[in-house]
């Protein structure tokens, strides 16, 4: 009973995303029709959940990066670099799963800091001198 209630589950969450396949197969990009209800409601249906696992793990990646993170700081004499070395990727990225990213729209970063930059410094000429 178990194995028929899923398997009537899984048709029933994939069959509007069969039938948009289906309706948009060999009509140009420029000229595919907006996207049916079905396929919109199959993805705001999934990514919830998908996201609560994904996020689960996700978060324990991101404290044991954070952890990580704090002891490479230290061992390192307080070394900054080699401590965000380890929190960018760890902590930073993709939290949950969301229609977008289903769609393709926006993209998946699982373990993604986003570009570097480093703190700014000010040349010593521009330093005010005291009297």
């Amino acid at each position: 009973m178990k194995r028929f209630v899923v398997g009537m589950a899984v048709v029933a969450l994939a069959w509007p995303l069969m039938s948009w396949a289906q309706e948009t197969q060999g009509v140009p990009p420029t000229q595919q029709p907006s996207r049916p209800m079905g396929a919109e409601l199959a993805k705001g249906v999934v990514s919830p959940i998908l996201s609560v696992p994904y996020f689960a793990l996700k978060f324990s990646v991101g404290v044991t990066g954070a952890v990580l993170g704090g002891v490479s700081g230290f061992l390192t004499g307080g070394n900054e670099r080699a401590a965000e070395g380890i929190w960018r990727p760890w902590t930073g990225g993709t939290y949950f799963i969301t229609p977008e990213i289903i769609d393709g729209e926006k993209p998946f970063l699982p373990l993604n800091g986003g570009p570097y930059d480093p703190p700014r410094t000010r040349p010593m000429s521009s330093i005010p001198m005291l009297p």
